[in-house]
């Protein structure tokens, strides 16, 4: 959704912005604002060579010392795993930057002794370096300390998404617990699918179309509506057969009869 009323665009204004971590998200989110018009100031990581790595595309200043961050900035990002942000936190100084995490699950009231204006700008999305993406399609959720934190991060996301959402921690949890279903989980199953195909010397290529159909479906059709299969069927001799093909590999087996038997529960209701 697009910004309207009470969430007013800040016009023209070009930001300086600072990145602590130079992963997935940060180089999408960096190449994003830097298309769209801001200045990325800063990189800093763990290691050199990745803040380098993502610098060098926009001749930013690039490190690996949290206390070289500038004092011009006015945001700065901290695109790091969930299980890292408190580390970053407890080596980062306070600085005069809005101060924002991309951490689904984590509150932002972590980031209220670094900064007196902070938020969320949370990017729903699965990312990986160098692989296309358009983030105009991208649910970016926001929350925010402050009024000026929130016209800002608000206006900046709204400047590389067509899907801006204010968000509150609360939901914001709710939301990323549902996308580890949607897609951890489910590439967790392409990978079992991938490794079941390679022992019997067959091609996971062939999968793909039928990968993609399930994945259109949904785009018009609500998920219940559009599962098939055996086990939607209640079709016991075909899963039996299936398990007894999968013999003595245990963890195809266990997710297989998991999955089957609550399908089976579902659908009987």
């Amino acid at each position: 959704m697009r910004s309207t009323g009470e969430n007013q665009k800040l016009k023209n204004v070009k930001l300086e912005i600072a990145f602590i971590g130079a992963g997935n998200v940060a180089w999408h989110l960096a190449h994003a604002m830097d298309k769209a018009g801001h200045s990325i100031s800063q990189i800093i990581s763990r290691t050199e060579e990745s803040a380098k790595e993502l610098a060098v595309n926009f001749g930013a200043h690039f490190s690996t010392n949290l206390n070289s961050l500038y004092a011009k900035n006015d945001v700065c990002l901290i695109c790091v795993p969930d299980d890292q942000l408190e580390m970053v936190l407890e080596k980062m100084p306070p600085v005069n930057a809005i101060l924002a995490h991309t951490c689904g699950p984590k509150p932002m009231e972590m980031l209220y002794q670094k900064s007196s204006v902070y938020g969320i700008f949370y990017p729903l999305q699965t990312f990986s370096k160098h692989r296309e993406l358009n983030m105009l399609e991208v649910p970016v959720m926001i929350e925010a300390s402050s009024p000026i934190a929130h016209q800002t991060l608000f206006s900046l996301a709204d400047d590389i998404s067509n899907r801006v959402m204010n968000v509150n921690s609360e939901d914001r949890r709710k939301y990323h617990l549902s996308a580890v279903f949607t897609n951890n989980f489910v590439n967790y199953l392409y990978s079992l699918s991938d490794q079941y195909l390679e022992m019997n010397q067959l091609d996971f290529e062939v999968l793909k179309p039928i990968i993609l159909e399930t994945a259109e479906k949904i785009r018009s059709m609500k998920p219940e509506d559009a599962q098939t299969g055996p086990a939607r069927r209640g079709d016991i001799h075909t899963l039996e057969k299936h398990i007894e093909m999968l013999g003595e590999n245990s963890e195809l087996k266990e997710v297989y009869e998991l999955l089957s038997k609550s399908l089976i529960a579902k659908y009987k209701r």
